[in-house]
């Protein structure tokens, strides 16, 4: 594939964390099956810019912004549009579900304090859990575990076998 096609791949990504959405649901939202999706992300098969209809007029980004390596969605890219998709039902019920885990950790928690501090993984469980999200522990461990380009991780000075998050 060529630099440009993986330059797309990552920010539809980048996109979907910032919405905080399963693969299906937004596949769905933009009008695309989930294999053209997973496709589109994977990087591995090239994909026509036709099949990047639905994302740019779910999301309303345009295609130039999603060619650019610096490119980054809004932080608020959810709140914007579940506001704009108020009166679409199908759509506004989606995006008022549950976020995935690494949206929350990327659009919630680390804009915050909280992990000024190192915290245990039952710490930041507590920390979703005050928000309205019940996530399980091994859920969140192994999220945290994948950002680790943003979560210094280190191991507990006291406890064996438990590990402790901060922001780099």
């Amino acid at each position: 594939m060529d630099k440009s096609s993986l330059i797309i791949s990552a920010n539809i990504i980048e996109i979907r964390d910032a919405l905080g959405l399963s693969q299906k649901d937004f596949a769905l939202l933009a009008h695309l099956s989930t294999s053209t999706l997973v496709n589109i992300e994977s990087g591995k098969k090239s994909f026509r810019i036709k099949s990047l209809d639905g994302i740019i007029n779910f999301t309303t980004i345009k295609l130039e912004d999603l060619s650019k390596s610096n490119f980054a969605p809004p932080n608020n890219l959810r709140e914007i549009l579940t506001k704009k998709y108020k009166a679409v039902t199908s759509v506004y019920v989606l995006l008022r579900q549950e976020p995935s885990i690494p949206y929350c950790i990327k659009y919630k928690m680390l804009p915050t304090n909280f992990l000024n501090t190192p915290k245990e993984t039952n710490e930041v469980k507590r920390f979703f859990l005050d928000m309205g999200w019940n996530f399980k522990a091994n859920s969140l461990h192994t999220a945290l575990k994948r950002m680790s380009h943003l979560i210094k991780i280190s191991p507990h000075p006291e406890k064996n076998g438990t590990n402790l998050y901060s922001k780099k």
